[in-house]
């Protein structure tokens, strides 16, 4: 019995050692590398991911040919089944020729063990940055967060859906600059405008200025200017918010209200005071405290974009737990901020609402794979263009 399973098993060994030879060969790991850097042209040649709607919008004739490059997996490139498959099969090569090289290693000594063990950590190096890579397509994750400034925001929007975030990001301040001077947006005041705020069950009063984007206190609560319409209209079937003229006919103010249990956006408008609209973005355990009027002097707009060529934005963010801010950050271009694990760049704004930013989120757990990869792949060039040369010579001169 043991000799007719030996039988039935030594195909199967057999061809188990084929896939380990080819995995082996020079032939099959450069063909696997092609592949890949093909298909690392076409990711970065192709528009990817929510790029893919933006890149629609300009070039609408592109349409039909983006969708038969998705349906080849060519607009999801290096977050693809078959991508990380290449990635998987060049890693299996390698850790192949690593554990010949290791083998080797073992049975050799002195200056041949070195020669071997400099060619080892450069394979094994190769199979760390693949396994990063492998671990980011797999659990990394990518996508945005819209805030206006007064808002948290603790959701992710990411291709696959809204992924909730175990923090909060609150944006107090969106800030442009420009090549001419700093301009801080915050400090546009519409011309003497004003609103009426009480409070009647602690028996508070005060008139607010109203300046764009300046959060003030107001008891518990944090009163934010969001945005200035000199002649308000909405679209009924759009729902879009948008001014007819630059003429002060129908003024109306975005307000964001922040208190320990409620928050809310509304529209107060000055020539109807009893009327109010409020955004989806309200949340409460019950009725707003506060009563608001808005009272206009007829101000124009104010102007929606700094004059002279921008050279940079930035966003001021608090990172809010529970209840609590745990910590401020600032992000601009090129400067992005890293927490608990996420990585957060700034991404954009809106010109016709200056109190609107974009971030892009990031979260690549293979990093420090990668990372690690590349210190390995150092020691063993180390090893065999210096150390193994200089060895060499030693033992020539011996």
């Amino acid at each position: 019995m043991g000799r007719a399973k030996d039988k039935l098993s030594a195909p199967k060994r057999a061809f188990a050692a084929q896939i380990i030879d080819q995995l082996a060969t020079v032939k099959f790991a450069v063909t696997v590398v092609v592949i890949i850097a093909a298909a690392c042209v076409a990711g970065t040649l192709i528009p990817q991911g929510a790029d893919v709607a933006k890149y629609i919008r300009h070039y609408p004739d592109a349409a039909s040919r983006l969708n038969l490059f998705g349906l080849l997996g060519l607009t999801h490139v290096f977050y693809s089944v078959w991508f990380i498959g290449l990635l998987c099969t060049l890693a299996a090569t390698v850790a192949v020729c690593s554990t010949r090289r290791f083998t080797t290693v073992l049975r050799t000594s002195g200056h041949a063990r070195y020669r071997a063990l400099g060619s080892m950590l450069t394979h094994i190096s190769i199979l760390l940055i693949l396994a990063g890579g492998v671990i980011r397509g797999v659990w990394g994750e990518k996508g945005y967060i819209e805030l206006r400034e007064g808002e948290t925001n603790a959701q992710v929007v990411t291709e696959n859906g809204t992924k909730p975030l175990s923090f909060g990001i609150h944006l107090t301040k969106f800030e442009i600059e420009t090549y001419d001077q700093p301009v801080a947006l915050a400090e546009k005041n519409v011309g003497g405008d004003v609103v009426q705020i009480s409070w009647p069950e602690r028996n508070l009063k005060a008139a607010l200025p109203v300046t764009m984007g300046v959060e003030q206190a107001f008891g518990e609560f944090k009163i934010t200017i969001l945005k200035y319409l000199p002649d308000f209209v909405v679209d009924m079937q759009t729902r879009e918010v948008t001014s007819r003229s630059s003429e002060p006919r129908n003024p109306a103010i975005l307000v964001a209200v922040n208190g320990p249990t409620y928050q809310n956006h509304r529209w107060l408008f000055a020539r109807f005071p009893d009327f109010e609209m409020r955004t989806k973005d309200t949340q409460s355990s019950g009725p707003s405290p506060l009563q608001m009027v808005y009272e206009s002097r007829g101000a124009a707009a104010p102007k929606t974009m700094p004059a002279g060529p921008i050279k940079s934005f930035r966003s001021t963010l608090e990172l809010v737990e529970g209840e609590s801010v745990v910590g401020r950050r600032v992000v601009e271009v090129n400067s992005p901020f890293t927490y608990k694990g996420y990585t957060f760049y700034q991404s954009g704004y809106n010109p016709e609402d200056l109190s609107y930013t974009s971030l892009q989120v990031v979260k690549d757990p293979g990093v420090v794979v990668v990372y690690s990869g590349f210190a390995l792949m150092i020691a063993g060039l180390f090893i065999v263009f210096y150390l193994n040369p200089w060895l060499d010579t030693r033992r020539k001169t011996a």
